[in-house]
């Protein structure tokens, strides 16, 4: 299973300081996500790698979480999230990786004035991406809420 968590807001950024500003949002960011996604993880047992990832080095302003679970159906990591208040539907897009045959789920949270939206695909193994969804960071800067 594979969590990817995406904020805006880097690329720019680091052409402007050098990055250094933008890492700090981006882990501001991630630390949000993460917050959101182990505990429902940890709950159900549900264990894997998890890494923060930033777009600081490009132009699509953005970062996120990625979480990868070995050996466990998509399904059961989706149970988990529904569990903990998460809403689900079917993915709405499916990445290269996740070809036909593949489930893929998205869900989404709120946290306060923000939303955090995650993405589940997978067969026997499952990759997490979770991100805080909004138009707060992007090349005119970053605006967001409690950021």
């Amino acid at each position: 299973m594979l969590i990817v968590v995406f904020s805006s807001g880097c690329a720019v950024l680091q052409v402007a300081v050098g990055g250094g500003l933008c890492q700090e949002r981006a882990d501001h960011e991630n630390a949000l996500v993460r917050k959101m996604v182990g505990p429902v993880l940890s709950e159900a047992g549900l264990v894997g790698s998890m890494e923060d990832q930033s777009d600081c080095d490009s132009a699509t302003y953005g970062s996120y979480v990625v979480v990868f679970i070995e050996k466990v159906k998509p399904r059961k990591v989706v149970a988990a999230f529904v569990r903990a208040g998460w809403s689900s539907r079917p993915a709405s897009e499916r990445s290269r990786d996740c070809a036909a045959g593949c489930d893929a789920y998205d869900l989404t949270k709120k946290a306060g004035e923000r939303t955090i939206d995650v993405s589940v695909e997978g067969t026997e193994d499952v990759k997490i991406v979770a991100s805080a969804a909004y138009d707060c960071w992007d090349a005119d800067g970053y605006s967001c809420v409690d950021g």
